[in-house]
């Protein structure tokens, strides 16, 4: 773990991603949070984390993903809304799966609840908490919070969230004619997303990352990422202070 937050900005396209990581962090305390969107095919789309590790983060999607025995692929019939490590695998399978020795010990992490969220049926997005040992097991009765406050945060992502972040990239889309690819680097750059982050959310290499927003610059008719953020956020109706981000 690392005793710094990447939390998200409270800007497009990660707004409701970082409330929900404010009121889920009031409510339960945990180590670290992660709030990530994923597309039919399970890959992810959207990430907001707080006291996570850039790199770790890479690793995980890259390497430990598929291993994870709470990977969003073995609920896909099910109707479990939360779901936690030490109610789901018997603590001496836990702590012997290659998971927990190649990933999640080195991070000093022992315990994680997932908060699946669902549009017809599919989980389009999770809420994870990770806790260490020293922070204890979590109980029935926080799980059971967990689980009253899950209904109000999917109505949420699925009416006014998710709508409008589809919306916005496909206007986006539309007028500049950018590439999905192109799409992608351009949010993780609105959050406040220097290159080297958004190479490895994206698992590109620098080089590719500066391509794309080259690219992007001469489609929009700018020429910096301060100039980017600006003119998208003012066709958008947003207000931001582009001082504090970083191309």
């Amino acid at each position: 773990m690392t005793a710094e937050s990447n939390r998200g900005t409270s800007h497009l396209p990660t707004e409701f991603q970082a409330e929900s990581l404010k009121l889920v962090s009031s409510l339960v305390h945990a180590s670290a949070y992660r709030f990530f969107v994923i597309d039919p095919h399970m890959n992810i789309k959207g990430l907001v984390c707080d006291n996570i590790d850039v790199d770790i983060e890479t690793a995980y999607h890259k390497h430990f993903w598929h291993l994870d025995p709470m990977h969003p692929r073995h609920f896909k019939n099910s109707a479990k809304t939360v779901i936690c490590s030490n109610k789901l695998v018997p603590r001496s399978q836990w702590l012997q799966s290659i998971f927990y020795q190649d990933f999640i010990r080195p991070m000093d992490v022992m315990y994680d609840t997932d908060i699946f969220f669902r549009r017809e049926g599919e989980i389009i997005a999770v809420f994870t908490l990770l806790r260490s040992e020293d922070d204890g097991e979590f109980s029935d009765a926080e799980l059971e919070l967990l689980e009253k406050i899950q209904p109000y945060m999917e109505y949420t992502l699925n009416t006014v969230y998710l709508p409008a972040r589809f919306a916005e990239r496909r206007s986006i889309e539309e007028k500049y004619a950018l590439t999905q690819r192109e799409l992608d680097v351009l949010e993780y750059l609105m959050t406040g997303a220097n290159n080297k982050a958004i190479a490895q959310h994206l698992g590109m290499s620098l080089p590719t990352v500066r391509t794309h927003l080259q690219h992007i610059f001469e489609k929009v008719g700018v020429h910096s990422g301060n100039e980017l953020i600006a003119n998208l956020y003012r066709e958008l109706g947003y207000s931001l202070d582009v001082s504090q981000n970083s191309p």
